[in-house]
């Protein structure tokens, strides 16, 4: 109790309650959580809060214009709890809104007041019952009033029920079990996979079709997949290509990959033949040192604006290029040269990227790899090939 406890402030409300439930909302994320707290405030009598929302259970069924108080106060205010019939005490959170909302089921009459932020105790009393369940009426007349204050370091204090004569007060209701589902063997379950493209239909188990999937990703991986390089778009194809190479980079430290990282995007600019440009290579030299890139590498757009005005001439748009592709897996003839720079600025971008430490070393020294040798696919095996030295 403190004797020097001011009120703040103090609003009036008319409810409508129903099902013999007053819900308290601080937060919107106490919204759609009422059916699974209900069944605790039940086996807590008479109310119960996980933080974000008050259920409070009323002795009466029903009060479609309940007259009810809210004060808030500096800190806990005198008790006068012999003045109530019940009253129960609940931690609340009040959000950024700077509100507190008031419903019952079936839910969707928002009466709100406003609440500054923050976590309180909230002490919740009522009097005027008549019975428990049906009160006779839909204004039986009963009152409530919502105190509320910083919670600080204050204690709960045990709830208070109304005792009804000749009734006593409600048994808490134990939380039921929930019922548990017969185990199902989904793995033997047959299903009917339909063909596509004039393939036939087939019955297989989902077992099988698990297996099969897992198959497809080892070839895809040329192996056992890596989670360390999932994220990385190139990751597969770099593990097809060298996975004694890949594996290699995974156990790197930090400084190692760094380095790594650093190598593939002067490789990338110096297979592009684009290293000693007068605009490429301070952007080389800053990235050894840890220096910010400069212009025209502020951003890929501007890097590329720049590559392009040099290739084609200013004002050139929609550039098309053609590629012939060959058997060979990573052949390809024709205009290279556009494609290979084309793709050698983002990857000292990306470079940079990673000596700021804006994403991880490994997928940073992958992504370094890849966009400084796919591209130029006639290239790549001789770049992989030299990076694993």
């Amino acid at each position: 109790m403190a004797d020097n406890a001011v009120k703040l402030s103090e609003q009036s409300l008319v409810l409508f309650m129903d099902y013999g439930q007053i819900y308290i909302y601080g937060d919107d994320d106490g919204f759609g959580r009422e059916t699974d707290l209900l069944e605790l405030a039940m086996a807590s009598r008479p109310a119960y809060s996980e933080g974000t929302v008050v259920i409070v259970l009323s002795p009466h069924q029903n009060n479609f214009n309940m007259h009810t108080t809210v004060e808030v106060w500096s800190s806990r205010p005198t008790s006068d709890r012999e003045k109530w019939q019940q009253v129960s005490e609940s931690f609340l959170t009040v959000g950024p809104q700077g509100s507190i909302s008031f419903d019952s089921p079936p839910g969707g009459e928002f009466i709100v007041c406003d609440v500054p932020e923050g976590s309180y105790l909230v002490e919740i009393a009522g009097r005027g019952f008549v019975n428990y369940g049906w009160p006779g009426s839909t204004e039986p007349g009963d009152v409530w009033r919502v105190h509320m204050w910083p919670a600080g370091g204050d204690e709960v204090r045990p709830s208070l029920q109304w005792d009804m004569p000749g009734y006593g007060v409600p048994v808490d209701e134990p939380i039921p079990e929930p019922i548990p589902r017969p185990q199902r063997d989904i793995e033997s379950k047959w299903i009917t996979i339909y063909g596509e493209n004039g393939e036939p239909s087939r019955v297989v188990q989902i077992s099988d079709l698990r297996a099969e999937a897992a198959e497809r990703e080892r070839q895809e991986w040329g192996g056992d997949p890596m989670p360390e390089l999932e994220r990385f778009q190139s990751g597969k194809e770099l593990a097809r290509m060298d996975r004694p190479l890949v594996e290699a980079v995974v156990r790197m430290n930090v400084a190692t990959l760094r380095r790594l990282a650093f190598w593939a995007a002067v490789q990338a600019y110096e297979h592009a033949g684009l290293a000693d440009r007068d605009w490429v290579r301070p952007a080389l030299n800053a990235m050894h040192v840890g220096q910010q890139l400069p212009e025209p590498f502020g951003n890929r757009t501007a890097a590329f604006e720049h590559l392009y005005e040099e290739e084609f001439g200013a004002g050139t748009d929609n550039v098309e290029l053609e590629v012939k592709i060959d058997s060979g897996p990573f052949a390809a003839t024709g205009v290279q040269s556009v494609r290979s720079r084309e793709y050698s600025c983002p990857v000292l971008r990306s470079q940079c990227d990673f000596r700021r430490d804006r994403i991880g070393p490994v997928d940073r020294s992958g992504q370094c790899i890849g966009n400084g040798s796919s591209h130029v696919r006639e290239g790549y095996p001789h770049v992989v090939r030299e990076s694993a030295s």
